[in-house]
């Protein structure tokens, strides 16, 4: 959030399960979420009035898909966010203030990319797309999400050990 500029109160309600669903994901992977492979997979859009940020699916490079085809009337609705006791840490580096200046940004070409998180986009890549809604709900079943998430298209034929930073087909 820190990287474009806005509070998570400013973004529209996909756009916030998309972050939520990216963090839970790399949860389970065992590593830090990055900023260049979050931005490999989406676009930064500014709405309007520049107050309001939109994430959208790279063309031909969709990790998530939506939490929900369409939100309606949630603009004029106050709600809070706050942290759970499962992850008192939850905001951390969430600016909770609303800001004037959001930043636009075009996705993170593969190129640009250290080669670490080159290796990790193509396996996101040739994993396919997973449901954001799934994720968030499966967030602390971690069960389920490992058959979840291994099951999906080519991640069944990796097999994840976090603890050792280990990828092995």
């Amino acid at each position: 959030m820190t990287e474009i500029n806005a509070a998570t109160a400013q973004l529209y309600p996909n756009s916030w399960a998309f972050v939520k669903a990216f963090d839970v994901l790399f949860g389970f992977l065992g590593c830090a979420p990055s900023i260049d492979i979050f931005l490999h997979f989406f676009e930064v859009k500014r709405q309007r009035n520049n107050l309001w940020v939109t994430l959208s699916n790279v063309p031909g490079r969709v990790l998530l898909a939506p939490f929900q085809s369409s939100f309606t009337g949630w603009k004029g609705r106050f709600f809070k966010i706050c942290c759970s006791d499962l992850m008192p840490s939850a905001l951390d580096g969430f600016p909770l203030y609303w800001v004037r200046e959001t930043r636009a940004l075009k996705s993170k070409p593969f190129k640009k990319l250290s080669p670490n998180d080159q290796v990790v986009c193509r396996i996101l890549a040739e994993a396919g797309s997973f449901d954001s809604a799934t994720l968030i709900s499966l967030e602390f079943n971690a069960g389920i999400l490992e058959k979840y998430i291994c099951t999906s298209g080519y991640l069944r034929n990796f097999c994840f050990l976090p603890s050792l930073g280990l990828y092995v087909i």
